[in-house]
């Protein structure tokens, strides 16, 4: 059975859904999900963010062994692909003068978080793996738990006005990702996170309220806009594309008991 996936996406206020520079996927059986932040100082950032959630949820075989061997061979298709895109874009007759690119703004840069779930697990408790570069976040609440586990950021403070990103081009070296493990059970919920909410779920967190729980209870991109709108409002949440991809784990039902 699949796993239960849930996608919010927002813009900054005032640009439109386009515009949006985060990006994700998930497979088909929703056993590979992974979310992408493009930096806006870089070059084509959204359609970098796009290659490479789809490089990882599009792989057949185990995307997170891959890049563990070597994220820099697991880049080259992606990074080759980027490329292309660009090449394409210098050779059109009717391109804009940004579309070229600069010698600052030469390359797409993105953060990267990819979750593997296996979906047909033979026990209750089922192992999963994320990997993870930068600043946006995978958070997991347990079943009747309120304590929020985060990873590769834990704290609030770890937040920077820079991050280490995935680069788009060989040329130019990428910061090697950070790995996890762990063990989940039914009732257990995921969550992937851009930065701007991972930030506050995390300060919300420490602050020991609870406001943070209800991101975990989502079901309408409407109540999403409307939950992100309000913290922009409190001045709480940075103005900045916000995601979240809400992933619960399925199980058999008679491997468990709810």
């Amino acid at each position: 059975m699949p796993n239960q996936i849930i996608a919010f996406s927002v813009p900054k206020i005032g640009e439109e859904q386009k515009n949006n520079q985060d990006r994700f996927e998930s497979s088909s059986d929703g056993s590979l999900t992974a979310l992408a932040d493009g930096a806006g100082s870089s070059l084509y950032p959204s359609k970098w963010a796009e290659i490479l959630v789809q490089s990882f949820c599009q792989d057949l075989g185990n995307p997170i062994a891959r890049i563990q061997r070597s994220h820099q061979e697991w880049l080259k298709p992606a990074q080759e692909q980027w490329r292309q895109y660009y090449l394409a874009k210098l050779t059109n007759p009717n391109r804009k003068w940004w579309e070229v690119g600069s010698q600052i703004k030469d390359r797409g840069s993105a953060t990267f978080i990819g979750l593997s779930l296996p979906t047909h697990p033979d026990s209750e408790a089922q192992k999963w793996q994320a990997v993870a570069i930068g600043d946006s976040c995978l958070f997991k609440l347990e079943r009747n738990s309120e304590n929020l586990f985060a990873f590769p950021l834990n704290n609030s403070g770890d937040f920077k006005t820079t991050t280490q990103c995935f680069e788009s081009l060989p040329e130019y070296s990428s910061f090697s990702p950070q790995f996890i493990e762990g063990y989940c059970n039914w009732g257990d919920t995921f969550l992937l996170a851009s930065d701007a909410l991972a930030h506050w779920l995390l300060t919300d967190y420490e602050n020991q309220s609870q406001e943070w729980q209800k991101i975990f209870e989502l079901k309408k991109i409407e109540d999403f806009r409307q939950a992100i709108d309000r913290l922009r409002q409190n001045n709480l949440i940075k103005n900045d594309d916000t995601t979240a991809v809400l992933i619960k784990p399925e199980f058999d039902e008679n491997d468990t008991d709810p």
